[in-house]
């Protein structure tokens, strides 16, 4: 069962815009002329922060949990900025300008109701963050909402497409930036998952 439902919520502010998707859709009008689309950031799961256990009274065995979630797919595609268009002018002028690479990106989850939960409906805290020449430039914190219907203990939840403009090179491609997903966990839930888990790689696009 796919179900879709995320809250967003921006916790620092930069110069990187954060839109949701069908917020930014005023800028589509204005037809950037390239014959192929740019080349996309990078985009990677953090390996450590890939799952999400509660348990109860703090007991680690399947009989405690109370629910589990995993990323299991990341979307996405990327355009030129519709205002890339004007830089081109600039250019020509020499005068300064930044081009812009529009990534949609689209995380998908996969929650489990737990033997221990007491209750239908969960609250899962995620994170997409941007990343530049290995600094953390920019974190936006999301909660996945998920309600499980009777009889279903596991569902998989697909975010609203979400929209970050990542500052771009002459050569249309990322000028040094990527994006990371992972779960917003507690100290207790990191150590967890470092120690019952190893190294994991995962595909980027």
């Amino acid at each position: 069962m796919i179900l879709s439902s995320v809250l967003t919520k921006k916790t620092i502010k930069t110069p990187l815009a954060f839109l949701p998707f069908t917020f930014f859709l005023w800028g589509c009008a204005e037809k950037v002329t390239y014959d192929f689309p740019p080349a996309c950031p990078k985009v990677s799961i953090l390996p450590a922060a890939s799952d999400y256990f509660v348990f109860e009274n703090n007991q680690d065995s399947l009989p405690h949990l109370i629910t589990k979630a995993s990323i299991i797919e990341i979307s996405g595609n990327c355009t030129d900025d519709p205002k890339n268009e004007k830089n081109k002018e600039r250019r020509k002028r020499n005068l300064s300008y930044q081009d812009y690479i529009d990534t949609q990106l689209s995380v998908t989850l996969q929650i489990q109701r737990g033997p221990a939960a007491q209750t239908h409906s969960f609250k899962i805290p995620y994170f997409i963050a941007t990343i530049h020449n290995g600094k953390v430039v920019d974190k936006q914190e999301m909660i996945a909402e998920v309600s499980f219907p009777n009889n279903i203990d596991q569902v998989k939840l697909e975010s609203k497409k979400l929209m970050f403009k990542v500052p771009a090179t002459t050569a249309r491609t990322p000028d040094g930036y990527e994006l990371t997903v992972g779960f917003q966990l507690s100290p207790n839930q990191l150590e967890y998952n470092r120690h019952h888990f190893g190294s994991v790689q995962y595909n980027s696009y």
